[in-house]
């Protein structure tokens, strides 16, 4: 009998892009068992009035509206995957709209090719036209730290989760677009996993409140279990992340080309040197961060040491092997792990192409 899916939606104050986000929800999802349990997050701007007229439901996943009085994004995750009914959950966020007709069944293919499959994770872009991700990596060759796959890693080299840096528009990444592949994480604007392994991993820490990190954090958790994470080309997403910034870019516009201009020369700095300076003035003087988002990043950066045993900016990756060597985290510098990995893509490929030939 084919699983039952959850999709699990947190909503906050998204009355200008819910109808947006579920009409294509519903125009997209073949899917005959899917859910949808969104958990509005004490809104006020009347996103639980456009969510109670999608709820009677005839389009689309049912939908089922749980009301939450504002204890954030992670609660509110939490709350949707112990009320889920599904072997299957989607995290899915409430500004990104699905753009792939039949994008479950094709999330369901990569999941059952392996039962080592834990995290499907589809292709994720911005309503500006840039990638924003094709997976995320923590701990593999394109991850936080220097590129390549040696584990004895120089410390100070870092480069962001995306596996696209610097994000280039959408057709423009070669085969980290297109390919499938193994990846640390999804991204959880749109990833899929099993819910007993969130479950067993504990669900989403809390400690990540309000945002930012729980994702990685859970992808990474499955992977002790002895899981593995792929993202699936074949499934894209968009983010409407300009959509909902809209009000605040026009009233600080003169703001934002200033920064601009002293995050270009940032960039140019070595990390260490950024690191200090911004450190020095307690800002993201070369970032995009408010002084609030600074601080949050700081509790999450020393929450990431204290509970993974690394520093996520400057890795020591001899460290790093040291806790989770021979685990799934490392596979990227397994050798055996890493061509399990590639058997499945294989695998994958071929059930594809047969599918294909069939339907031709």
């Amino acid at each position: 009998m084919p699983p039952r899916v959850s999709i699990l939606m947190p909503v906050h104050n998204r009355a200008h892009l819910l109808d947006l986000v579920l009409e294509k929800l519903a125009e997209n999802t073949t899917y005959p068992d899917v859910e949808l349990l969104a958990v509005d997050d004490h809104s006020t701007d009347g996103s639980p009035d456009i969510l109670r007229r999608w709820e009677p439901g005839g389009r689309g996943p049912r939908l089922r509206l749980i009301e939450s009085p504002g204890r954030g994004a992670i609660d509110a995750l939490n709350t949707a995957l112990h009320t889920a009914s599904g072997e299957l959950c989607v995290q899915l966020d409430d500004d990104v709209t699905i753009e792939t007709r039949g994008w479950i069944e094709k999330m369901i293919e990569l999941m059952e090719v392996d039962e080592a499959v834990g995290v499907v994770t589809g292709k994720v872009v911005f309503d500006a036209g840039d990638i924003h991700a094709c997976g995320v990596n923590v701990v593999g060759p394109a991850g936080w730290h220097e590129r390549g796959t040696a584990p004895a890693e120089p410390i100070g080299h870092r480069m962001r989760i995306s596996r696209v840096e610097p994000r280039p528009l959408e057709g423009q990444a070669g085969e980290l677009e297109t390919q499938v592949a193994e990846v640390d994480s999804g991204i959880g604007c749109c990833m899929m996993y099993r819910r007993a392994d969130a479950l067993a991993a504990g669900g989403y820490d809390p400690e990540w409140a309000p945002v930012w990190f729980d994702d990685v954090d859970l992808c990474l958790g499955i992977r002790r279990l002895g899981r593995k994470a792929f993202y699936l080309p074949d499934v894209r997403a968009v983010h409407h992340f300009q959509a909902r910034r809209t009000d605040d870019l026009s009233k600080t516009h003169p703001r934002r080309m200033a920064r601009g201009l002293v995050r270009r020369v940032g960039r140019r700095l070595p990390y260490p040197v950024r690191n200090a300076i911004e450190e020095h003035v307690d800002f993201d003087l070369f970032g995009q961060y408010t002084r609030d988002e600074c601080a949050r990043l700081r509790h999450h950066h020393a929450y990431w040491r204290a509970k993974w045993g690394w520093d996520a900016r400057n890795p020591d990756m001899s460290e790093v092997q040291r806790r989770w060597g021979g685990t799934e985290i490392c596979w990227a510098t397994d050798p055996d792990r890493r061509a399990a990995g590639e058997r499945i893509v294989a695998e994958y490929a071929g059930r594809r192409g047969q599918r294909s030939l069939r339907t031709a």
